[in-house]
């Protein structure tokens, strides 16, 4: 089983297929499968993360703009 932090760092990691730095984001579940998204070099500029599951596992099914 995996731990959240596992989830999460996975989860961060896959950010570089959206063309985002994955170090430059912090992430913070929000909702059962909603995440806060917050750029680390300016936290004026955040995204919501809406995740699904694929074969058990979790995957960013699509990401917002919330604030610049």
């Amino acid at each position: 089983m995996e731990t959240n932090e596992l989830k999460l760092l996975k989860l961060q990691t896959e950010l570089k297929s959206f063309g985002l730095n994955p170090a430059e984001w912090s992430l913070q579940k929000i909702q059962a499968l909603g995440y806060l998204l917050q750029n680390t070099q300016d936290e004026k500029f955040a995204m919501y993360g809406r995740l699904e599951y694929r074969d058990k596992k979790p995957r960013w099914k699509s990401l917002e703009v919330l604030s610049l």
